[in-house]
């Protein structure tokens, strides 16, 4: 199934098997449809994976397959409005091998979001149609007050909404279902580095940024968390159930 959205401003065509469509997208809407009824109250589902696997894109395409069923309509957001501020990366720090560094330098690291304000976020957003802040790609920072909650199923995506370290480890108890998407670390290396090469870097630049941040972003989101409620396996494009 192929379809164009946007996605950080930018057009996105995104392609996915039919198989993957009926036997695992579908059943996936079905099963938050009948879990919200249970509920009978707005609920939260949240979506991680490791930079790379298009959880964005994935996101937004759940949205719109549906809007194009009879039952209740997902909205699907991401955490990366919970970046902390530049204003702060720029004035807070962190220490490595006996030296201090802008937070800035980590941005996209786990300590560089504000993990307190999205769970908050997350409790008011039960009974209210709260609004919740963007990160915009073309001012690259954050901008609050920027999407308002509409639907009683919220899609939430992003790397670390699985994490176990530090505040993090209770942000699961925050959802009523997660899904985890797990991916080869080697193909994940290569989609971000032709993505970086895509978006205009040098191809020797792309490496290097990824050996020096989205590596360890990638390592950290598989090998610190905690078990999903359903785990899937991307392989060259395809989602299969994990074990």
């Amino acid at each position: 199934m192929n379809y164009e959205l946007t996605v950080n401003g930018l057009l996105v065509k995104a392609s996915y098997d039919e198989r993957d469509v009926v036997n695992v997208f579908q059943p996936l809407l079905k099963r938050w449809q009948s879990l919200q009824r249970e509920k009978g109250r707005r609920i939260f589902v949240f979506l991680a994976a490791p930079p790379g696997c298009g959880k964005t894109t994935l996101s937004l395409f759940l949205e719109h397959l549906s809007k194009h069923s009879d039952q209740e309509a997902i909205q699907a957001i991401g955490m990366d409005g919970f970046h902390y501020p530049n204003a702060y990366l720029e004035t807070h720090t962190f220490t490595e091998n006996g030296q201090s560094f802008a937070l800035k330098k980590r941005k996209g690291g786990i300590d560089t979001f504000d993990v307190k304000a999205l769970k908050q976020k997350i409790l008011t957003g039960r009974d209210e149609d709260n609004w919740w802040p963007i990160y915009s790609r073309t001012i690259h920072d954050v901008i609050e007050d920027q999407i308002q909650l509409q639907r009683k199923i919220i899609l939430i995506e992003g790397n670390y909404l699985l994490s176990c370290y530090g505040e993090w480890d209770s942000l699961i108890t925050y959802c009523d279902d997660c899904v985890f998407i797990s991916a080869d670390e080697k193909e994940l290396r290569q989609r971000l580095i032709d993505r970086k090469i895509a978006g205009g870097s040098d191809p020797k630049d792309a490496r290097l940024f990824y050996e020096q941040s989205d590596r360890r972003n990638i390592m950290q989101v598989l090998n610190e968390r905690h078990r999903a409620d359903l785990e899937f396996v991307m392989k060259q494009g395809r989602f299969l159930k994990g074990e």
